[in-house]
């Protein structure tokens, strides 16, 4: 809101409801990710997951001001109405499908697994953001970097 120089109630006016910031946050957030960027042709489709994950499970990503909405709402997004869980659910959806996408370029991964490691990922940033060791975070993100690499044959 300081860089929009708007004060709250100028900010909230351009809402109907809180639902509707919701739904245009995720929209915002899943179009202007990384994950959403066109891949360079200069970078295989295994090295661009694993940039992608490097930067998704990473200490500056949990404490960052641009934290992933899939993480930073999951556990509030239930309370909204049914648009904004659609938006949530699309993005949370997109994502798999990019991801299995590249991944499927270089392993055998399934559906199933596209959807345990995106769940895990969130979980772990979303989790992340809660806990104040940052040691115990910088684990956490490790070993989920770990079996995601497992998982996803290696990226």
């Amino acid at each position: 809101m300081e860089n929009c120089t708007l004060i709250r109630g100028a900010f909230y006016a351009h809402f109907d409801n809180k639902s509707m910031l919701y739904t245009e946050t995720v929209k915002y957030a899943a179009s202007s990710s990384k994950l959403a960027e066109l891949k360079s042709e200069h970078i295989s489709d295994k090295q661009w997951i694993t940039q992608l994950l490097d930067v998704y499970l990473s200490i500056d990503h949990v404490k960052g001001e641009r934290a992933c909405p899939l993480a930073f709402l999951a556990t509030d997004i239930v309370t909204q109405d049914n648009d904004a869980k659609l938006a949530y659910s699309n993005a949370y959806l997109g994502m798999n499908d990019i991801i299995l996408n590249y991944a499927n370029s270089f392993s055998t991964c399934k559906k199933e697994q596209v959807l345990a490691v995106t769940a895990m990922i969130i979980g772990a940033v979303a989790i992340s953001r809660t806990i104040d060791d940052r040691q115990t975070v910088l684990t956490l993100l490790s070993s989920c970097r770990t079996e995601v690499s497992r998982i996803l044959g290696g990226v």
